[in-house]
């Protein structure tokens, strides 16, 4: 583990305080205590796993060296520097948009005589009853319901 118990009884306490004080508002001050005290001693066992989680990820199996050649050595292979080659070049001839040998020629806008057809949507047809009986029982049969 990592650090001291102190760390866990500044966590409870925090825990405590800041319960405490959101708890006041709305209830007596004992039950204010009492829910503080119980948040106090969680937050000082959650300090127990916070140190126990510090203390994996630090690795303790692995110790810091203490010169630096030890250090230079026992740090090879660990850094990769990687650059991007330089390719102005090859962006500067797609800039210009030289066609080369391997690509298609392109087809003016003449050349694809493109035919244009305007859109014939169905047209919209009602299906009201055509004689003016049938309208008129349609509307008293509505007007009943």
């Amino acid at each position: 583990m990592t650090g001291t118990i102190r760390w866990n009884m500044v966590m409870g306490a925090c825990g405590f305080v800041f319960t405490t004080l959101v708890s006041i508002s709305s209830n007596l001050w004992s039950t204010s205590l009492i829910r503080g005290l119980i948040a106090g001693a969680i937050w000082f066992l959650l300090g127990f796993l916070l140190r126990y989680a510090a203390g994996i990820l630090k690795a303790p199996g692995r110790e810091e060296p203490q010169d630096q050649a030890a250090y230079n050595a026992s740090s090879s292979g660990h850094n990769v520097d990687m650059s991007t080659p330089d390719e102005t070049d090859t962006l500067k001839d797609l800039l210009r948009n030289t066609p080369t040998e391997n690509e298609p020629k392109a087809v003016s806008h003449e050349e694809q005589e493109i035919k244009f057809e305007p859109l014939t949507p169905p047209k919209f047809v009602s299906k009201l009853p055509q004689d003016g009986e049938q309208l008129a029982q349609a509307v008293r049969h509505m007007a009943k319901e």
